[in-house]
């Protein structure tokens, strides 16, 4: 479970560094390319996920459509660095807890599917939550990345980059 904390923590220490370097306006601006999508907007959306994983833990059910959508956390870089932070401090503390009581095993996730005979209430684990965080992170990073070379803006190394892809090349 150390290891998938870690991972997580690992790719929101990348988008720190990443909004440490960047300007303000380029953290908002539209990029026409990727559907006038902007760093900001996709950073939001990875840190809402995150924070409906870290919300659902208490009751044992997590619902990744019921985000805030605060769109100051997409324009501000400020307070996406603030909720950057926020959020690795939850993801630490979560990796010092020992009991099942205070760590549970069994989650309920929803994700609506459209489909109304689908009940969207699906079984999952803490572990497997926390994999589909780096998966989704990792994904929506791509897109940052892909949106600063439109910009030319210099990414870190390796920034976006899933593991299994960085082992292969490393393999190659």
């Amino acid at each position: 479970m150390k290891d998938l904390i870690d991972a997580n923590c690992h790719f929101l220490s990348q988008a720190r560094q990443l909004l440490l370097e960047i300007r303000e306006c380029d953290f908002a601006c539209p990029a026409p390319t990727f559907y006038n999508s902007t760093i900001g907007g996709h950073l939001r959306h990875c840190l809402e996920h995150y924070q409906s994983f870290l919300d659902g833990l208490a009751q044992g059910k997590i619902d990744y459509d019921c985000r805030q959508r605060d769109f100051t956390l997409e324009n501000k870089k400020e307070v996406a660095l603030q909720k950057i932070e926020e959020v690795q401090k939850a993801l630490c503390d979560l990796k010092s807890k020992k009991s099942p009581k205070e760590c549970p095993i069994g989650l309920l996730i929803k994700m609506d599917c459209g489909d109304a005979s689908f009940d969207p209430w699906q079984p999952s684990t803490l572990g497997r939550e926390l994999q589909f965080l780096v998966s989704h992170t990792v994904h929506h990073f791509a897109m940052i990345g892909g949106i600063c070379k439109g910009a030319q803006i210099e990414l870190p190394q390796h920034f976006g980059v899933a593991p299994s892809t960085l082992k292969h090349r490393a393999e190659a």
